[in-house]
């Protein structure tokens, strides 16, 4: 396995809640945002040089997936670059609202730089594949309203959970872009490379509305992607509950030698049976520095630690590469 660090800017957060998608309502996320107990800074961009674009044609000389699992403060982002040289992205993080809010209706509401969009410089991504939202919460979707207007997207994958009006904003734009939307479901697999199974283990693919944080956490759409004889578990913000459901369900079908840990290594996740399911050699905790939630906790990283599970965590190590080459992962 290949790790390093990106310098992309981190998420200070003063919310006095557990997480972004616990607060009451948008509304109260923008308030706090305009009080200044929020702030979302802008990613810087490189001092250097980009790479060549990262398109299928620029990739064919690469062997094996890369994943990437981003530093976008407190929220979730992940990247990856499939052998056939086509390229995913699993949710977006947060974004600066810049704006209203609440525009009215018929306007978009106005987001500025979101910490994704240094990791999308970095790289030169112009164009990509397949992007997934796990769930519509704010600290996962912001960030993609930057990706699609600034990135050619081939296949969205969403839930058809409603949550507020800026979700559903952003979803009329996907829509109005021409690009085509997936809803997939619990059990189906996703056809992104031949050499890559990727299967989908949650979703949320009846229509539903809540703005209850759990109930969306646990629309997130989880999947495991496997190539060679290598595993990695994209488990969005599912709590303990849905854990507890896909272990008595799937059991072993679940073991995978890398964990994306769910909700940012909150109490409610990362439950002790899960992880003795997944058997995770390698964990990444996507994470805000300093973050006021408390997460990742104390709880969730001493069962990762009892899991034997090494762990990453994005606000003290950055943005992190994992490298599965044909003869399996490298360092």
């Amino acid at each position: 396995m290949l790790f390093f660090s990106l310098a992309l800017a981190g998420l200070p957060a003063r919310a006095k809640s557990e997480s972004l998608e616990t607060l009451s309502s948008r509304a109260a996320f923008a308030a706090a945002i305009r009080a200044n107990s929020i702030s979302l800074p802008a990613a810087p961009q490189p001092s250097f040089a980009p790479a060549p674009a990262k398109t299928g044609a620029g990739r064919a000389d690469k062997n094996g997936l890369h994943a990437y699992f981003i530093d976008v403060g407190q929220g979730d982002a992940e990247y990856l670059e499939l052998p056939n040289g086509k390229t995913a992205l699993i949710d977006g993080g947060p974004a600066e609202v810049t704006g209203d809010p609440h525009p009215p209706d018929g306007q978009e509401i106005v987001y500025g730089n979101p910490p994704l969009a240094g990791f999308i410089a970095q790289h030169n991504i112009r164009s990509i594949d397949y992007v997934v939202l796990t769930h519509p919460h704010f600290d996962h979707y912001a960030g993609l309203d930057y990706v699609f207007t600034h990135v050619q997207v081939g296949t969205f994958y969403d839930t058809r959970e409603r949550n507020d009006i800026n979700i559903e904003k952003l979803r009329a734009k996907i829509a109005n872009l021409g690009v085509n939307t997936v809803y997939p479901a619990e059990g189906d697999s996703l056809n992104w490379a031949p050499e890559v199974a990727v299967r989908v283990f949650n979703s949320c693919s009846a229509e539903g509305s809540s703005s209850d944080g759990q109930v969306l956490n646990n629309c997130s759409i989880a999947l495991k992607v496997t190539y060679q004889n290598t595993s990695i578990f994209y488990s969005g913000d599912i709590q303990s509950d849905v854990e507890s459901r896909l272990v008595s369900k799937y059991g072993a079908q679940l073991q995978s030698d890398v964990l994306k840990v769910g909700h940012h290594g909150s109490r409610t996740s990362s439950s002790a049976a899960f992880l003795k399911a997944v058997k995770p050699k390698t964990a990444y905790i996507e994470v805000g520095k300093d973050n006021s939630y408390g997460h990742p906790t104390q709880a969730a990283l001493s069962r990762l630690k009892a899991a034997g599970a090494k762990v990453y965590r994005t606000d003290r190590d950055g943005t992190q590469e994992y490298d599965i080459a044909a003869a399996g992962a490298t360092r």
